[in-house]
């Protein structure tokens, strides 16, 4: 990108994990956030990697209506840094814990603008490898029509990076076959996709044990059923409630294979 955007820093906005952000001001006075790879990561090669890898994988999913997209990025004082639209709201992990009520009225939207997002990443022949709630923005202004981003990028890779190179993601959100055989696919995705359906809608992780190792082992042990969701909501869809358990189907051939495919079904 050519044409490096001037801008003015008006606070720290977040900070965790290998990424600073920043709220900034644009010189045509467009808000948006600035993320740049924390100091504490600039010598150290393999973080450094993978966050210009997220940069770069961002840049080409953009510009897109699910996609908190790249207005620019490069590398500033040996930094590597996106700047990127700034998305109204709060991720969907704070209106799970909060209970919200548009979480309440608008699951099935917000969960299928999600789906939205990983389904064009498919498409891309890209995996996500970090589907969790605190990764989707909602901007709930329109509390009849919740707008979803799909954001964070630092584990995404290609299809064939995914079957080569060893897994990485959440625990609680991870598949069999990346604890397993150490392979990621789009079902992979689909999987997590699950896990954060089955928790939006009952409160619960579906595989939840008496310690997060006790949960890995539920979630990479074939023999491990999540309890039905409509047992902890009984006004859930049919259709729903059907999409999510197959989500969460331990053996790969037996979930869908991609967001496409699960997606069709939410609509259908």
């Amino acid at each position: 990108m050519s044409n490096k955007i001037s801008y003015r820093v008006t606070g720290l906005l977040a900070e965790g994990g290998m990424a600073q952000l920043f709220n900034i001001v644009c010189s045509d006075g467009r808000r948006a956030v600035l993320r740049q790879l924390h100091g504490r990561y600039v010598w150290r090669l393999k973080p450094r990697r993978r966050f210009v890898n997220g940069l770069q994988l961002r840049a080409e999913l953009s510009p897109h209506e699910r996609i908190a997209s790249t207005l620019e990025f490069g590398s500033r004082w040996l930094k590597p840094y996106e700047i990127i639209e700034l998305v109204e709201g709060v991720n969907l992990k704070v209106l799970i814990n909060q209970r919200n009520e548009a979480l309440r009225m608008h699951c099935d939207e917000i969960l299928l603008g999600a789906a939205k997002a990983l389904a064009y990443m498919h498409q891309k022949k890209l995996l996500h490898l970090d589907v969790k709630p605190e990764n989707f923005l909602v901007d709930c202004r329109d509390r009849f029509n919740p707008l979803v981003k799909l954001t964070d990028f630092d584990l995404a890779c290609t299809l064939e990076q995914g079957r080569s190179s060893r897994p990485s993601g959440t625990p609680a959100y991870m598949a069999p076959e990346q604890f397993n055989l150490k392979l990621s696919l789009r079902a992979s995705d689909v999987f997590a996709f699950g896990v954060m359906a089955y928790h939006a809608y009952s409160g619960r992780f579906p595989f939840s044990g008496n310690s997060e190792l006790q949960t890995m082992r539920n979630q990479a042990d074939e023999n491990v059923r999540p309890r039905p969701i409509g047992e902890y909501c009984p006004e859930l869809s049919p259709r729903m409630e059907r999409v999510i358990m197959r989500c969460l189907a331990k053996r790969v051939q037996e979930r869908y294979p991609d967001m496409s495919a699960c997606l069709n079904d939410m609509s259908s």
